[in-house]
């Protein structure tokens, strides 16, 4: 599974580097960095955040007292694994 994940990461890396991003520069669309954003523009995405992201966020525990949860095809997934920043553990 690794093998082929990893093959899959870097030919999606590649189209992205090599297809996609200069497409998306000839329609006048740049992706920026944090950095990049002027305050105002930091600002604006944490309100668009806030307003518009936060409020349809679902939380879902995957750990060993809760079953793994069903994942529709049809959604948008994230998944992240939370540390304490000071021990370094797992949350």
């Amino acid at each position: 599974i690794w093998r082929e994940s990893r093959a899959q990461m870097r030919r999606q890396a590649m189209c992205f580097r090599n297809e996609l991003r200069p497409a998306l520069q000839a329609e006048g669309i740049d992706l920026l960095t944090w950095d990049e954003l002027s305050g105002l523009e930091r600002q604006e995405l944490r309100q668009f955040f806030s307003d518009r992201v936060f409020p349809v966020l679902t939380p879902l525990a995957v750990d060993p007292s809760h079953p793994f949860p069903y994942i529709s095809g049809l959604s948008l997934n994230l998944a992240v694994v939370v540390r304490n920043p000071e021990t370094g553990n797992e949350l």
